[in-house]
């Protein structure tokens, strides 16, 4: 099990790496709930990724691995949103069986 954990760690700083730290462009990093909730029209959950993300932030950057402990994920801009629904998808799997 650690393992995993190690090799799915190392996998989200990776690939947190190649997005530049959220970089510019079309493709910029997005921060997607793993639970593919949206705070766009939910102010609870906007408010507590703001919380999140200063308390994962140190002189300007975001830790990855720390905002990965809090549910989220780092992804390419273009892939967000279908990336949100595979967490939707798989929360409701979990939830019916």
């Amino acid at each position: 099990m650690r393992r995993v954990l190690v090799i799915a760690a190392a996998g989200v700083v990776a690939g947190c790496a190649s997005l530049g730290g959220g970089g510019s462009g079309s493709d910029r990093g997005i921060w997607v709930r793993t639970d593919g909730q949206s705070g766009r029209d939910n102010p609870a959950l906007a408010q507590q990724f703001e919380a999140d993300k200063a308390s994962c932030s140190d002189r300007g950057q975001v830790n990855q691995l720390c905002m990965a402990h809090r549910g989220y994920v780092l992804v390419p801009e273009s892939q967000a949103a279908a990336k949100a629904a595979e967490f939707r998808a798989a929360a409701a799997a979990r939830a019916g069986g």
